[in-house]
Parts: structure tokens; C-alpha cells; sequence
């Protein structure tokens, strides 16, 4: 069971596309499937044994082999779970990189367009004859003036600005997620859970 878990993990880290992405969420929504299917198995398998053995003469280590036999099945199947956790962060964190590098992509595909534009109306510009003056007082024309080009300095600071925050977005999410997991964990061992501690990472802007 390990395995499985272990190659579709594999397999979600080479894939790409909008199809692929479709496979993956299947697959891993069958995974999960799988994994609660086999937990509430462990439990009725326990639950029978723990009936079965107070039957009997000899309570307590039937007993104790029942838990043990249990827990192996539980951690084996919060592993392979982690794994699917696991996988499933790394592609919401890989998916948010890429839509930050469209984005950029895209602005700098406009102002490419903008600066070619400005370009053609000067050399149109300077290419046109000049218009002889009618009389000495007539005004010489007035050429229009060119909007000038949007800075491309300001520009990439502002993309890398989104970019950072965009990362520290990630980062407290990531944050969070990892502490309602071992919340999660101790609530299953009977622990108190920890409160969600405040993320710096989430404030900063």
C-alpha cells in the first residue's frame, strides 16, 4: 500500500497540463477513498477482535496484540496519507509560482506591445514630408507629442513585489497547514492541540 501511495507521488511530479492535472486530482481523490476504506477496516477488524478476546481466558494480551495489529495499520495508513498531503502542497505551491510567472509574462508582453506602437508613430512621424509655410507669419504645425513609454524599471519591481508577497502568502499557508496536521495528530492520540500560532508571513505585506 505503501508503494502505491509512494508511486503516484512519483507520477504527479512529472506530469503537466490541464489534463494530467485532472488525472492527478482523481487519483488522488481515489487515494483518499482507498485510505479511509482501509481505516474504517482496521476499526472493524479491531472491534471484532477486541470482542473476540474478551471471550476468552486470557484477556489482556489477546487485547494488547489487537492494539498493536490496529495501531501498525493506522500509521501505515497516516503515512501514505501524509504522502498524499504532502504531494498535494507541493502542486498548489507549484500552480501558485506559475500563475505569478503568466502574469509577469503578460505585463511584459504589453509593455513590449506599447514600446513597439510608440516606436512606429515616431518613425512615422519622421518620415512624413514637411508641410510648406503659406505666408511668413503662418505657425509652423504642431507635430503630437508621443506618450513616453511606461518605465520598465518600476514595472519589474512591482511584478517582484507581487512575486515576494505572493511567496509569503504561500509560505503562511504552508505554515498553517502544517500545524493543523499535528493538531490533527494529537486529537487522534487524545493530545491537547496546540493553538495556531499568528504567521508573520501572512501580516507582512
Amino acid at each position: 500500500m505503501k508503494s502505491n501511495a509512494a508511486g503516484w507521488w512519483l507520477c504527479l511530479g512529472c506530469m503537466g497540463g490541464g489534463a494530467a492535472m485532472a488525472d492527478d486530482a482523481a487519483s488522488e481523490r481515489a487515494e483518499r477513498d482507498r485510505i479511509r476504506f482501509e481505516r474504517a477496516q482496521a476499526e472493524t477488524a479491531f472491534n471484532a477482535r477486541e470482542t473476540e478476546c474478551r471471550r476468552r481466558f486470557v484477556v489482556t494480551p489477546c487485547l494488547d496484540a489487537a492494539r498493536r495489529a490496529r495501531r501498525e495499520a493506522m500509521e501505515g495508513l497516516r503515512q501514505q496519507e501524509a504522502v498524499l498531503d504532502e504531494a498535494q502542497r507541493k502542486q498548489r505551491a507549484a500552480q501558485r509560482i506559475e500563475d505569478i510567472r503568466n502574469k509577469v509574462s503578460g505585463d511584459d508582453a504589453r509593455r513590449s506591445d506599447a514600446q513597439a506602437r510608440s516606436a512606429r508613430t515616431q518613425q512615422r512621424l519622421s518620415e512624413a514630408p514637411a508641410r510648406p509655410a503659406s505666408s511668413a507669419s503662418a505657425p509652423a504645425p504642431a507635430h503630437p507629442r508621443t506618450p513616453p513609454a511606461p518605465s520598465s524599471a518600476s514595472s519589474a519591481a512591482e511584478a517582484e513585489h507581487r512575486a515576494n508577497y505572493e511567496k509569503r502568502q504561500a509560505a503562511a499557508q504552508e505554515h498553517r497547514e502544517a500545524v493543523e496536521r499535528r493538531n490533527a495528530e494529537r486529537a487522534k492520540t487524545g493530545k491537547p492541540a496546540k493553538p495556531l500560532p499568528a504567521s508573520g508571513a501572512a501580516s507582512a505585506r
